[in-house]
């Protein structure tokens, strides 16, 4: 059975960001492990070097994410837009990969993917927020299968119906087509 990593990052547990990771997972049916990366609490890199000398963060608070990222089939970054980026808990796990940077990548043996919502409209977040996946995506040997931006949620309450049509459609494709 394949698995799937979401890294959750929106301190509203049951907001726009929720109800768009659920609508994306209801097209999954393999296990899921759920990171609310504000429970997590990751230290901050300090780039101190460690990592760069000894291959590994002299913080041991990311050993079982990514143990159990590195063990899965897919990977789901699900965020707010927060000042054009991701929230600082999930900005903190995305820092903290440096430890990989220098490490050789194996073949992209993990398909990831970003859900994000967004109080405003805008091209600029969705080129921000998509680079920081590219780069994350990269260091974690997964390809970037794409996006999908919940805009202007500062108008509205919920996903409307084309929305969710095309959530699913993406999550379909995201989870059934071989890369």
């Amino acid at each position: 059975m394949s698995k799937c990593i979401v890294l959750f990052a929106s301190a509203n547990k049951n907001g726009f960001t929720k109800q768009l990771t659920d609508c994306f997972l209801s097209e999954y049916n393999g296990t899921v492990n759920f990171y609310n990366m504000y429970e997590e609490n990751f230290a901050p890199c300090t780039g101190c070097g460690y990592c760069t000398k000894h291959g590994k963060c002299h913080i041991d608070d990311m050993n079982d994410i990514l143990k159990d990222i590195f063990s899965s089939d897919f990977v789901i970054f699900a965020s707010p837009v927060y000042n054009y980026t991701f929230p600082a808990p999930m900005k903190a796990f995305s820092d903290r990969l440096q430890l990989l940077f220098d490490k050789e990548k194996t073949a992209c043996d993990r398909k990831g993917f970003l859900l994000a919502s967004c109080g405003k409209s805008g091209k600029f977040s969705v080129d921000v927020m998509q680079k920081q996946c590219d780069i994350a995506f990269c260091e974690l040997s997964c390809k970037n299968c794409g996006n999908f931006f919940f805009i202007n949620t500062d108008k509205r309450s919920a996903l409307q119906q084309d929305e969710i049509r095309k959530v699913k459609e993406l999550a379909k494709e995201f989870f059934n087509k071989a890369f």
